[in-house]
């Protein structure tokens, strides 16, 4: 399955208000178990795709519309319109309770 994965608040969590950053504990299975591209505002999105290893990147607010199975971002509202996607959902933890 292929999928659109945003980085902060979804791949990378934190619980301080953004001093601390941790990835989510269930990032590394989603990327062995689909194909995941990067879809991101974040300006390192290309360091953070070459550290997870994920199949490439695409960052947000560029002309290019990206297409996939899914677009799993915390805010998915803002982006929807901008990917043509099937599903979507708001978190990693959302997409694993709905594909089991």
């Amino acid at each position: 399955m292929k999928i659109l994965l945003d980085i902060d608040d979804t791949a990378i969590l934190t619980k301080d208000k953004g001093k601390t950053w941790f990835e989510h504990s269930r990032l590394k299975e989603l990327i062995k178990l689909h194909n995941v591209f990067l879809y991101s505002g974040n300006p390192e999105i290309e360091e953070f795709a070459a550290k997870w290893k994920v199949s490439g990147f695409f960052p947000k607010g560029n002309n290019h519309i990206p297409k996939a199975d899914v677009l799993i971002d915390n805010d998915v509202e803002l982006w929807i319109d901008l990917v043509d996607v099937k599903k979507t959902y708001k978190s990693i933890n959302s997409f694993f309770r709905f594909n089991k």
